[in-house]
């Protein structure tokens, strides 16, 4: 295992310096124009040669990218005016908070930006679903979009002007595509002579969002919408025909909406720097970028200073040898897989939290009522079960190397063809299900390790790691990941701990550092918070398997150790192309201080919003109680396995913290106590009390 743990380290050393993407990548150039084209509700499939002839000629010049429209949304499909909020404020905020006056800190930095730096903000269209609605310029997308934070905007043509009668719409109202075009041109046209500063200029079809507002069925939706979408292809003509040469276009769908499974990504065609594929250094993925990306790219277009408060990053192009029927194929491609992979995300994720729960409230009864429990078979049979969902978590990451599948049924198959993988091999040859426990551990270690060191290309859509479509993250390793990965770790050195004595105890230390470091690396998995939680964790599990006390030695050394992590990680980040979750939280507007708050007021509203939660905390106590007072049959395993009863201490040491630093720290401290409750319970669980002969 050292042997081992050096080679990982040196591929870790190795990605530290990787921080650009393997491709070939250029920053678009600046303009002096900026024309933005709202597109709610567009998907790929809707950009061919017949139904949408414009979008398709554009794409064969623009760069495409897929937008991540509901990412830092509670609503699984918000609608087009909080995408429009996002793109105002460079940060996922809701519509609510663009519609605000002045005194809303985050509406309005879009616009703010670009004119204080001398420039001119234009709104054009408006998705207002009535005339009388449209006298409010909030009920306009564009507005929001184009607004500075005292709601000022240099030309405004979002009245009732732009809309006509038509009794086959769902509103009875469509945009009135004559008069956008005329307001269009004033709004390009205006300014004083000789102006020479940068121009933003946001167009807002407006018929997508006013069939969603009148959605009354499946049926109704999906052809109201294809419709809209003729509306939007005819805003682009529009936009194009008059674009200025020192002009550059980017069409953004704000909004997606889906009848059936997740909804997917926004698309993003990026006109006038040349074709290619989007790259955000924020998500560090080719194809996949976020709304606030699309705020940075457009201050960046018009030569501006991108404010720290933004959290997204000016995209790349990635300069692709393929055509235009190539580049929109892999952007499908890469929807498609989004969505199906999301399709089994929560199910899989609040089955394994599920389950935790269960095990430590198993643990409660065995303290209240040791002797109730079923006959020999069953309990064998539980133990093996035992195996199986502590299988799950490396069994999805497997799944992912036998291809990304796009349909939400190849998706489960893969799921259940990786847990059977995975099953297997700790089965295999094994000395009894505890054994087997031990090695699925050891396993899910070595797979999620490795996994983060290779780039993560398995975490991508894991139900452990993160989701590209929510965007909380992009990559690396999430609470979730890493709570798993640090939970199969105690387990799998307890296992060792209990087979070859309490000399493998400092394993939790290299091993331990090992898991924090590639955790917290912003390259790798780029979560701050393990370098307290894991630290702690991996620190009481190592003082509890070698008999020893915590003494101010070896506390100061812990402090210092994790400060070095986040140091060096800090560090790292810098050299970084993006900054990243670290990054924003030391070096952001709002500070290390308030995200911590806000995390812990977080999981306090989990934690009191979900009823069967309460049963985390009863459990996590009747542990600590199993552990102290080492009563019962319980006590018993505890005191006769070290191993079990130091991972136990590292998974309660970690739960806790976790609970207090973390937004999820419910999850978090349910999931990484999966592996050593389930190696209590299994020693429990084993016929006759026993435990195995490893």
């Amino acid at each position: 295992m050292r042997r081992v743990a050096r080679a990982i380290l040196a591929a870790l050393a190795a990605c530290a310096l990787t921080t650009l993407p393997a491709s070939a990548v250029s920053a678009p150039p600046t303009f002096s124009t900026v024309v933005i084209v709202l597109a709610p509700y567009l998907t790929w499939h809707d950009i061919d040669a017949t139904r949408t002839p414009t979008l398709w000629r554009l794409a064969e010049d623009a760069a495409l990218g897929n937008a991540s429209v509901i990412a830092g949304s509670v609503a699984s499909a918000p609608d087009a005016f909080r995408g429009a909020a996002v793109l105002a404020a460079g940060q996922h905020v809701t519509a609510a908070d663009a519609r605000a006056d002045a005194s809303g800190a985050a509406a309005g930095l879009l616009g703010t930006a670009v004119r204080q730096a001398g420039g001119r903000t234009a709104a054009v269209g408006t998705s207002a679903a009535t005339p009388s609605e449209a006298l409010s310029p909030s009920a306009a997308a564009a507005w929001i979009v184009a607004r500075d934070a005292t709601g000022t905007v240099d030309f405004a043509e979002t009245s009732a002007r732009m809309m006509r009668t038509d009794s086959l719409a769902p509103a009875g109202f469509v945009t009135d595509l004559d008069m956008l075009e005329v307001a269009y041109r004033s709004a390009l046209a205006g300014g004083e002579p000789g102006d020479a500063g940068p121009h933003l200029v946001v167009l807002d079809p407006g018929d997508a969002e006013r069939a969603r507002s009148a959605l009354r069925s499946d049926v109704a939706w999906e052809s109201s919408r294809v419709t809209a979408m003729g509306t939007i292809d005819d805003t682009v003509r529009i936009a194009l025909r008059s674009l200025p040469s020192e002009g550059a276009l980017i069409v953004v769908s704000t909004g997606q909406y889906s009848t059936a499974g997740p909804a997917g990504f926004g698309p993003v065609l990026l006109y006038g720097a040349g074709p290619g594929v989007l790259h955000s250094p924020g998500t560090h993925r080719d194809g996949i970028v976020t709304l606030p990306d699309i705020t940075a790219t457009a201050l960046h277009a018009l030569a501006l200073d991108v404010p720290t408060s933004v959290t997204g990053e000016p995209l790349l192009i990635v300069a692709e040898d393929q055509d235009r029927a190539e580049r929109l194929a892999a952007m499908t491609r890469i929807d498609a897989v989004a969505r199906a992979l999301e399709s089994t995300r929560a199910p899989v994720w609040a089955g394994m939290v599920g389950i935790s729960i269960v095990l430590l409230a198993l643990v409660l009864v065995a303290v209240l009522r040791p002797g109730a429990w079923p006959s020999r078979t069953v309990r064998l049979s539980a133990t093996y079960a035992l195996v199986v969902a502590c299988s799950v978590p490396a069994g999805t990451l497997v799944a992912q190397a036998v291809g990304y599948p796009q349909t939400a049924s190849a998706a489960w198959t893969r799921i259940v063809l990786g847990i059977g993988i995975v099953v297997a091999a700790g089965v295999w040859k094994s000395r009894g299900p505890g054994h087997a426990l031990g090695r699925v551990s050891l396993l899910t270690v070595a797979i999620v390790l490795m996994d983060q060191l290779l780039g993560g290309p398995a975490a991508q859509g894991s139900a452990f790691s993160y989701s590209a479509l929510f965007g909380t993250r992009f990559y690396g390793l999430g609470n979730e990941g890493a709570a798993v990965l640090a939970g199969a770790a105690l387990a799998a050195v307890g296992s060792r701990i209990d087979t070859f004595g309490a000399s493998r105890a400092r394993e939790y230390l290299w091993l331990g550092g090992l898991v924090v470091v590639v955790a917290v690396v912003p390259v790798l998995g780029a979560n701050i918070g393990v370098a307290a939680w894991g630290t702690a964790g991996f620190v009481a599990a190592y003082l509890a398997g070698a008999g020893r006390r915590l003494d101010w030695k070896i506390g100061i050394a812990s402090v210092i150790g994790a400060a070095a992590v986040v140091g060096m990680a800090a560090l790292i980040d810098r050299m970084a192309s993006g900054s990243s979750h670290l990054g924003r939280a030391l070096g952001g507007s709002g500070g290390l201080g308030p995200m911590l708050a806000r995390k812990a007021e977080l999981s306090l509203e989990i934690m009191t919003a979900t009823p069967a939660v309460v049963l985390l905390p009863l459990g996590i106590g009747a542990i600590v109680y199993v552990l102290v007072k080492r009563v019962g049959p319980l006590g018993e395993i505890v005191r006769r396995r070290r191993g079990v009863a130091a991972a136990l201490v590292g998974a309660v040491t970690a739960a806790v913290v976790g609970l207090l630093t973390e937004d999820s720290g419910v999850a978090l401290s349910a999931l990484v106590m999966l592996f050593p409750a389930a190696a209590l319970a299994s020693a429990f669980f084993e016929p006759e009390g026993g435990a195995d002969e490893h």
